[in-house]
């Protein structure tokens, strides 16, 4: 799996890679059909003005035709990072549940 990590318009030291790391490390592990995450961090507004312009967008590709992408904006960059994994966990959990229920090639199975 590829994990690259960009971060425009913004001082990298306000941001924890380590912390990023870890989380697309857990999502990896526990989804083993991903084989690439592109994460994009960014001032949008340039690092010199304030306000909610903190962007953390995310790209998730795999097998199976996985292909998410979530963004999130906030105040704060931590913020936008932690809301945005969150919610491509729950993406993943509904592709995941999505897979498993029986949809394979076009075709649902129907439950009694």
């Amino acid at each position: 799996m590829y994990v690259q990590i960009s971060i425009r318009h913004m001082l990298s030291s306000c941001v924890n890679k380590r912390a990023v790391r870890e989380l697309c490390s857990e999502v990896r592990n526990k989804y083993a059909n991903i084989q690439f995450i592109d994460v994009m961090l960014e001032d949008i507004n340039g690092p010199h003005k304030a306000g909610i312009d903190k962007r953390c967008h995310l790209k998730v590709r795999g097998k199976d035709h996985l292909a998410i992408d979530i963004e999130d904006i906030d105040e704060d960059i931590t913020c936008a990072i932690d809301r945005a994994f969150r919610r491509l966990k729950n993406a993943l959990e509904r592709y995941h549940s999505y897979r498993i229920s029986g949809h394979v090639n076009g075709r649902y199975s129907i439950e009694a």
